[in-house]
């Protein structure tokens, strides 16, 4: 049975009532840190839910999977409790970045599978999933070469190569990460009923930029909205206040403006 206790980090001041709620995915060999801003800058409107993943934060502790669909499964049941057990439902949206786009792509899918669509799903610097069939195991190399690939693909930044112990805490995580990521198969199925958003970096080379108008195919509403930001593949941090005005029109026109909390 999943422990459902800590899928997410909550805020020290949660609320029952706001906009909407945002479940975000990390990036390989990430955690909720980079969400962790997001809380108080989109707050009160939208409660930012970081995922915490087996392997990293709070579950350090644990292994991480290295089953990208299993991985979603065990998200999609952990999340549940968190988005559906309060007495007044509250729309939800998923973001996911990297490798968390295409996680929390299946996880919506899992999650619509069980009547709970999200309101919105936002992928962000990612090919879709269809195309995202591995040519190479770089999970399988020797450390060394591994992190000089996962450097060289722009999974981490040069500079925490000058951080030995952080790459030592990273490494399991990392190439668990790849594990799932270049095992991962696409299953054809419906798509899904909800909006999409796609975001990235107008300089993020480890996107193709033909393939990013193929996410329009995950989803049957239209039209897919796509945003490109100021940056490569690490944008997320380096221009924050535009995405978030831009993450939070877009979380507002999913909600309904209707909806009680929004200004």
């Amino acid at each position: 049975m999943t422990d459902t206790s800590s899928w997410v980090v909550r805020s020290s001041t949660e609320r029952d009532v706001c906009g909407i709620r945002l479940v975000c995915f990390p990036q390989a060999g990430g955690g909720t840190l980079a969400y962790r801003p997001w809380m108080a800058m989109l707050s009160p409107d939208v409660d930012v839910l970081p995922v915490v993943l087996p392997g990293r934060d709070s579950k350090f502790s644990e292994p991480p999977i290295t089953d990208l669909t299993l991985l979603a499964q065990a998200a999609a049941e952990g999340l549940q409790p968190v988005l559906f057990g309060q007495e007044h439902a509250v729309s939800y949206a998923l973001f996911g970045h990297s490798l968390g786009a295409v996680l929390a792509y299946e996880t919506a899918r899992i999650l619509s599978d069980a009547h709970h669509p999200p309101a919105l799903l936002i992928v962000s610097g990612s090919a879709p999933p269809h195309r995202a069939a591995a040519t190479h195991t770089y999970h399988a190399l020797p450390d060394e070469e591994f992190i000089t690939e996962v450097v060289r693909l722009g999974g981490v930044s040069r500079a925490a190569l000058e951080e030995p112990e952080l790459i030592r805490v990273m490494l399991p995580v990392l190439r668990a990460d790849f594990t799932a990521a270049e095992t991962y198969e696409h299953v054809v199925g419906p798509p899904l009923d909800c909006p999409v958003a796609v975001y990235v970096g107008d300089t993020d080379s480890t996107v193709p930029r033909a393939q990013l108008t193929e996410w329009d195919q995950v989803t049957s509403v239209r039209p897919v909205r796509h945003r490109t930001f100021a940056g490569d593949h690490f944008y997320l941090d380096d221009v924050r206040r535009p995405l978030l005005r831009a993450l939070r029109d877009d979380l507002k026109e999913a909600a309904g403006a209707a909806q009680a909390g929004w200004r």
